[in-house]
């Protein structure tokens, strides 16, 4: 996690109110969000810490969403509705729609952005509202929806545009990457390298010990393959075994961007990635496949990734993987 710098009068374009167990895919959203509007424009709470500790810090947060952001999105799911801090943040941002509606604001109305990103409902969204899903429109579709919504309220700021492109085909040329994170030169400069037509290989291993920013780095990558031009509508997904005690939401985050069909209810997690892989190969198209804290892995995954999916990368050229964690697999398993 990298802090960013507080903006001089404090006020934000984007602040997203979250519950902490959806804060890996909320993070993913606002990384791609701050790329387009730059850093210091988008508020998550873990990168301001240092300015919402201690005491006041309920104030100052409270603050952030009632007028010191341009757009508040509301990231609704159960766990949101049982917390009593997100409670309260809610409460405040329902107080700036009325505010707004009081005063005749128009553009006051659009402030407010709910987005599905879990199971569950929160009081005070109207069951008939539209809730836009992010876990089926995926991250850089959620990330242009704000961006959209951005646009609406304050069209001078920003205009958001999403970028579209026929290629179908890996890049023959290194591509430039966008990292908001410590200095991990070497690890991107191989991701990059892994991106390109002719790489000279197709597995990437990433070793470290805990708490040297890893994960960061595998969300990092995910938000910058999604992003890419070359090829266009990428298929790539990043699935982290640590903490999977819901293994049909870590699976449909993993899959809500590689575009393969529904997965059949009641398989191991080792037979969906199965599953995953072989529709995969009926695309054949270019594929980028993220694993991280693989040491978190059960014997059968680990067996699967080992045995199966690794050996397969010899004769699919179109698939890339990455797998990162304090132990990993070397390349001398495939080559």
């Amino acid at each position: 996690m990298t802090a960013r710098k507080l903006p001089k009068n404090e006020k934000f374009l984007v602040a997203f109110s979250l519950a902490g167990e959806q804060r890996d895919l909320v993070r993913s959203i606002a990384e791609v969000v701050e790329e387009k509007l730059g850093s210091s424009n988008v508020f998550l709470d873990e990168w301001y810490e240092y300015y919402i500790a201690g005491n006041g810090g309920d104030i100052r947060l409270q603050r952030i969403y009632e007028e010191n952001c341009v757009l508040a999105v509301v990231c609704v799911s159960a766990n949101y509705n049982d917390k009593p801090w997100t409670r309260i943040e809610h409460e405040v941002i329902r107080a700036r729609y009325m505010k707004a509606i009081e005063a005749k604001n128009e553009s006051g109305k659009y402030a407010i952005l709910p987005i599905r990103v879990g199971a569950g409902e929160v009081d005070g969204i109207p069951y008939n509202a539209h809730v836009p899903d992010a876990l089926q429109k995926g991250v850089i579709d959620t990330a242009q929806l704000i961006l959209d919504r951005l646009h609406l309220i304050c069209p001078e700021t920003f205009s958001g545009t999403a970028a579209s492109t026929s290629e179908d085909s890996w890049s023959s040329t290194q591509p430039s990457l966008i990292w908001s994170m410590a200095d991990h030169r070497e690890a991107r400069e191989a991701f990059s390298t892994l991106l390109q037509l002719d790489a000279p290989w197709r597995y990437l291993p990433l070793r470290g010990p805990s708490e040297v920013g890893k994960s960061h780095i595998t969300q990092q990558m995910l938000a910058n393959a999604l992003r890419l031009k070359n090829p266009a509508n990428l298929a790539c997904g990043r699935f982290d075994f640590k903490g999977t005690t819901d293994i049909d939401a870590a699976v449909k985050f993993f899959v809500q961007d590689l575009n393969i069909p529904s997965i059949p209810a009641g398989l191991r997690l080792n037979e969906r990635l199965g599953y995953i892989l072989d529709a995969l190969k009926k695309n054949s198209k270019p594929a980028l496949l993220i694993f991280d804290t693989y040491e978190a892995a059960s014997s059968e995954a680990q067996d699967w990734i080992e045995k199966q999916l690794l050996p397969s990368i010899v004769r699919n050229t179109w698939l890339r993987v990455v797998i990162v964690g304090q132990r990993v697999p070397d390349r001398n398993v495939i080559w």
